[in-house]
C-alpha cells in the first residue's frame, strides 16, 4: 500500500513538473513572438497592439469596439485608446449606423486600403514570425513539434469538453 502511494505522489510530481515546464515553453514563445511582432510593427510605423488592431479590422470590418476587444482579449478603455490613436492618424474610420444611433462600427480608412496592401503585410508578418525561425531546422523537428502542438490541442480540447 506504502510502495502505490510513493509511485502514485511520484507520479503527481513529475506531472507537475511537466505542466511547470509546458506553462514556461508557452511563456517563453510568447514573449518571443511578441518581441518579433513589435520589431516588425515598428517597420511599419506602429507599435504592436496598433498593428494588430489594423489585422483585426482587416479580417472583420465593420466591427463594433466590444467585439474588438472580445476578438483581441484586452480591455475595451485599451482598445479604444488603441483606436483613437489610429483614427488621429487616419487608419481607422468610424461610422455610426442610421439604423442604430448607439453602435459604432471600426473599419480600416478607404485612404490607408489605398495605400497599404494589409494582406502583403499579414503575409510579411506571418513569415517573420514563423517561417523565419523554421527554415533553419530539420523538417524532421518540425514534424514533431507539429504533431506535439496538434496532440496538446486535442488535449486541451478534449479536456475542455469533459468539462461541461
Amino acid at each position: 500500500m506504502n510502495f502505490r502511494k510513493e509511485l502514485s505522489s511520484a507520479n503527481n510530481e513529475l506531472v507537475q513538473k511537466q505542466s511547470d515546464e509546458i506553462i514556461e515553453a508557452f511563456k517563453n514563445i510568447k514573449k518571443a513572438l511578441r518581441c518579433k511582432f513589435e520589431k516588425i510593427a515598428k517597420q511599419y510605423g506602429f507599435t504592436e497592439p496598433q498593428l494588430s488592431v489594423i489585422f483585426h479590422l482587416y479580417n472583420t470590418p465593420s466591427i463594433t469596439l466590444n467585439e474588438l476587444s472580445e476578438h483581441m482579449m484586452l480591455s475595451k478603455s485599451t482598445v479604444s485608446g488603441i483606436v483613437d490613436r489610429l483614427a488621429k492618424q487616419g487608419v481607422v474610420t468610424r461610422e455610426i449606423p442610421e439604423d442604430n444611433r448607439r453602435i459604432v462600427k471600426l473599419s480600416i480608412s478607404e485612404e490607408f486600403r489605398k495605400n497599404n496592401d494589409i494582406c502583403t503585410m499579414k503575409k510579411i508578418v506571418l513569415s517573420d514570425l514563423i517561417t523565419n525561425s523554421i527554415r533553419k531546422m530539420d523538417s524532421e523537428d518540425v514534424e514533431k513539434i507539429i504533431c506535439g502542438l496538434k496532440k496538446f490541442s486535442l488535449l486541451l480540447n478534449d479536456n475542455d469538453e469533459e468539462q461541461l
